[in-house]
């Protein structure tokens, strides 16, 4: 049966010393009929057939017939499929050095993907292939890699907050994060009906496959940015290949090889008649200038350092001596200023990772325009966690090591980073707070102590939340997360409440795997609650959303502003329209104070394609992450150097700064490293659009 491989005499015995078997043998690809890789294939087949007389029969299976590519990755390592052309991308799921080809911006031409493939890298990838099951022949292609979008996409920033649909790869993923997209993994075949809908905002993948899945259909922009290599790799079943004939495995093998320029020749032909197709269609089609690329380059060089020794530190060094022979390529040729951002950027609270980064960004390129920081420029580099603490301590090892690091931007998630203060001591980094509002984070017992935080902090904004409360009703019920940072805020609820001589009408815990919390909120009512007072992190705020939407008795809510990091609106604005809910906040654009907010709110707008004041996401956490960026950037202007333990007391002795969210005189003290007080706490909701917008100016 064709999809399996099978392997059986379709004739008589063979007279001795003869074989006369006739082997029926499959093959498996992903592209779609009249592409070069599937004419390619069916070559391949047709000239085994003739150069055997008939004795090897290829069945082929193209446009994933057989199945998905991992499953015939699957079906290939355990001997079911023998035949099997893969993108590397995919192969990388068994050895992930194969990811070579999607470091982006790495290869300035498709010589150099070649000279790369054929030569000394292209042999250690193969060698390493064998010891997951399969014998790679060469690699064929489909061509360099391209952005379609909904948007132009010309710099990096034009990537912020977009969601884009990348197959399930580290490597891509990064890269995406990187530019400040949020990486949505979809299969290949369900992305044409994700771009119709909108769900996703654009995709990467080579001209041929744009062009066969249609695309340009619903996507009114392609970049042609040639980032990274959409290398294939035809290969065979190890544990197959030892049962054929030795003549037959040489003719497989050289027929293969002696295919491969046919193949790219064939691709790079069809590519530049399809890009004709796609114009027609009425798509604009934009060419990255040299200027623009190596913008591009800039923002994902760190990319070549962070997966080194994941694809081999020999095929990096070597790939790197190329360039660097034929180009005067250096990876590091750059003397930037660096601030990383280590947040997580594909989550749940995806939301304020990308608030924190606009915020950066925004400060970074008006210190640029004014020549930087010691005549130096300033260059962010995102690093995403994924709320993954084993990561998130990872990132901060590698930051450590970064030439020219200065700085680190933290996220949203308070514990992970509470846990990581050690590392963050012993390597000398600074590490900015735009969000977390745990009170150790700064007051820890290091010192010096390298923790600075323009955020809320429990131990003012709990007591703030709770007059808030107050003025609706004594009778205040308390629902906490149960963890650390729960417990803690109880402890200040409740020590706070007790010095005011007023008792909690119920104190409830939720377990983060919850889904019924019914229970709690019949005890909460039947205490008399009139005020709901919410501890939680973003991502189960909706899960209490829904379960307090089921009750018949629907409380005012009181909810700290970690409530507005992640996803609450998108996900249970149905049951939010009949209930009263409202959050503190530091800053909102709807209320601009003076030049400088309307000037940034301009250059907001123009950047990141908002059309209104009401759209803008997480609003405090941008605020936030611009102040800071711009104290550090006088910090280092204060100490003349960008040596960290410098730059760290510089930032103790500014005077005076006038920031987004106020004038702080000063930001910080050698003993004081909050610069954020409860006069700078107000209160918000939503509108009736899902925008944060301050209390009393909700729209109708």
């Amino acid at each position: 049966m064709v999809g399996l491989f099978y392997l059986y005499p379709f004739s008589k015995p063979p007279h001795k010393g003869r074989d006369t078997k006739v082997y029926a043998l499959s093959l498996g690809h992903d592209m779609q009929p009249g592409s070069a890789m599937y004419i390619a294939a069916q070559k391949f087949a047709d000239n085994v057939r003739e150069r055997t007389n008939g004795r090897v029969k290829i069945n082929i299976s193209p446009a994933q017939q057989m199945a998905d590519d991992y499953k015939m990755i699957e079906m290939a390592t355990d001997g079911q499929l023998y035949i099997l052309i893969a993108p590397t991308a995919k192969l990388s799921m068994i050895l992930p050095s194969l990811q070579y080809t999607d470091i982006p911006f790495l290869f300035p031409r498709l010589e150099d993907v070649y000279a790369m493939l054929d030569g000394k890298p292209g042999n250690l990838l193969l060698e390493g292939l064998k010891q997951q099951g399969l014998v790679g022949a060469v690699f064929w292609g489909n061509g360099f890699k391209q952005f379609t979008a909904n948007r132009p996409l010309y710099s990096p920033k034009d990537f912020n907050g977009m969601n884009f649909r990348i197959i399930s790869n580290d490597l891509i993923s990064d890269q995406l994060t990187t530019l400040g997209a949020k990486p949505t993994p979809i299969d290949l075949y369900k992305t044409y009906n994700a771009l119709k809908s909108g769900d996703i905002d654009g995709q990467e993948t080579s001209i041929a496959t744009t062009y066969a899945l249609k695309f340009y259909e619903v996507q009114p922009y392609l970049t042609i940015s040639n980032h990274a290599y959409v290398a294939y790799l035809l290969c065979f079943s190890r544990k197959t290949l030892t049962s054929l004939p030795d003549d037959i495995v040489q003719t497989l093998m050289a027929t293969a090889r002696e295919l491969t320029s046919f193949e790219r020749e064939l691709a790079a032909k069809q590519e530049e008649e399809y890009i004709k197709t796609i114009k027609k269609a009425g798509v604009n089609v934009i060419y990255l200038n040299e200027q623009q690329i190596k913008e591009f380059k800039k923002a994902t060089r760190h990319l070549i350092d962070k997966y080194r020794t994941i694809i081999g530190e020999d095929i990096i060094d070597t790939t790197l001596n190329y360039l660097k022979q034929k180009y005067n390529y250096n990876e590091k040729d750059d003397d930037d200023i660096i601030i990383a951002l280590n947040a997580d950027m594909s989550r749940a609270s995806y939301p304020t990772g990308m608030a924190i980064m606009r915020g950066m960004e925004l400060a970074i390129d008006e210190i640029n325009a004014q020549g930087g920081v010691l005549g130096r420029k300033l260059s962010i580099l995102v690093m995403d966690h994924g709320w993954n603490p084993d990561r998130s301590k990872s990132n901060i090892k590698y930051l450590s090591n970064i030439k020219n690091l200065v700085a680190i931007m933290g996220g949203y998630h308070g514990l992970m980073i509470l846990s990581q203060l050690e590392v963050i001591h012993r390597e000398n980094l600074i590490y900015l707070i735009p969000w977390s509002a745990i009170d150790k984070l700064t007051k820890n017992s290091y010192n010096p102590n390298y923790m600075f935080r323009i955020s809320i902090n429990d131990t003012t904004a709990t007591p703030f939340l709770i007059q808030q409360a107050l003025k609706i009703s004594k009778k205040i019920a308390i629902l906490l997360i149960n963890n650390d940072w729960g417990k803690e805020n109880g402890r200040i609820m409740t020590d706070y409440l007790n010095a005011i001589n007023v008792t909690p009408s119920a104190i409830e815990y939720f377990d983060v795997n919850d889904d019924n919390m019914l229970p709690q909120f019949r005890r909460i009512e039947n205490s008399g609650a009139k005020v709901l007072f919410i501890v939680s992190t973003a991502p189960y705020l909706p899960r209490i959303i829904k379960n307090i939407a089921l009750r018949q008795e629907k409380i005012p809510i009181i909810a700290q502003w970690s409530a507005t990091g992640g996803s609450l609106w998108r996900d249970t604005k149905d049951q939010l329209k009949d209930i009263d809910i409202s959050f503190n906040q530091t800053f909102s654009f709807l209320t601009p104070k003076n030049e400088l907010t309307r000037r940034v709110l301009k250059e907001y707008m123009d950047t990141y394609h908002v059309t209104t004041p009401q759209e803008i996401p997480v609003p405090s956490a941008t605020a936030q992450a611009y102040d800071l960026v711009h104290l550090l950037a006088m910090a280092i202007d204060k100490a003349r150097t960008t040596d960290r333990a410098s730059v760290r007391d510089a930032l103790e002795g500014i005077a005076h700064y006038n920031g987004l969210i106020k004038t702080y005189s000063p930001p910080f003290t050698k003993t004081r490293h909050d610069a954020l007080n409860v006069n700078d706490y107000f209160m918000a909701t939503y509108d009736a659009s899902g925008n944060i917008v301050p209390v009393g100016k909700r729209s109708k």
